[in-house]
């Protein structure tokens, strides 16, 4: 396993690393306090809100065109089955039908806190009952709730598996069979291994606040840690391959070389960066400490 340091904000705020200028922000756009999560879906960019409010952003214009009430709370994210599924860590699992608006609340735990699509169902975190519920997207039931142990976080869909990472003091990650529901608990050597970074090659999760790690999925070593920052969120993988990670203390986000495991730089973005999404040719950055979310070019 290969240790990477870096020494401070400073020191990665170089251009030399990239050799060119850092992304620039083509649109700026108010989305309500606190956004949050973030999808593509339906032609728009969908943000939701942790006051309340999800907003539908058309990309040609970089305008808000909808707006639905889904109340406090509301924060991951995804989009299937024709529908918007939010996890709600105060009201539970909120589907929204893109067209009318109409929302659905589900059971599906106490505080949700992350929601995925995979294998015909959606899996929804429950952080504090430890479970990970199952529901069937038809019929809008719980179909299983899963013990995959305390604070379970994010979530993601990696080789035939569902993965789930934790919050607090956990120090492993867990792999769910879709089919059995069997979990196989995975140590990782690093304190609260929580928000994996999507579209990433492998398994790469952000852990210990600060800290990045690349998994391999299959043998479930750790192939890398990497100490990038102070208060990671949820990153995304750029049209060009980096990894783009968000540092929500700091406000900005750091771009990291997956294949030579390194941090390139980093460079400013909104208040309290949260979340990074990878759609319509851009890389848009939700700002949880402010009121908008930021288009990047690539």
């Amino acid at each position: 396993m290969r240790l990477i340091l870096v020494a401070s904000v400073a020191a990665v705020l170089s251009l030399a690393a990239t050799g060119g200028p850092p992304p620039k922000v083509v649109a700026t756009i108010t989305t309500g306090s606190a956004p949050c999560g973030a999808v593509a879906a339906f032609g728009s960019v969908w943000v939701a809100n942790d006051s309340g409010l999800l907003v539908r952003i058309n990309p040609r214009t970089n305008r808000v065109t909808q707006r639905v009430r889904v109340g406090p709370g509301s924060c991951s994210l995804t989009a299937a089955f024709g529908s918007l599924w939010i996890a709600n860590y105060k009201r539970g699992l909120i589907r929204v039908l893109p067209r009318s608006g109409r929302v659905r609340r589900i059971s599906a735990g106490a505080s949700p806190f992350d929601v995925l699509a995979a294998f015909d169902r959606i899996w929804v975190t429950a952080w504090e009952d430890g479970k990970l519920a199952v529901v069937n997207p038809r019929t809008l039931k719980v179909v299983s709730r899963i013990d995959v142990g305390p604070r379970p976080m994010g979530l993601i869909a990696r080789k035939g598996a569902v993965w789930v990472g934790f919050g607090r003091d956990a120090t492993s990650i867990a792999r769910v069979e879709p089919a059995t529901g069997r979990v196989q608990r995975i140590e990782v050597g690093d304190r609260a291994p929580g928000w994996f970074v999507g579209g990433a090659r492998g398994l790469w999760i952000q852990a210990n606040e600060g800290d990045l790690l690349h998994i391999d999925p299959v043998t479930h070593r750790v192939l890398a840690r990497m100490q990038v920052g102070r208060t990671l969120a949820q990153g995304a993988t750029a049209h060009d391959g980096t990894i783009w990670m968000p540092d929500k203390e700091q406000n900005v986000v750091y771009r990291i070389d997956p294949e030579h495991e390194r941090v390139l730089d980093s460079f400013r973005a909104g208040p309290g960066a949260y979340v990074v999404l990878r759609a319509y040719g851009s890389m848009w950055v939700t700002s949880y400490a402010g009121d908008d979310v930021r288009r990047f070019s690539p």
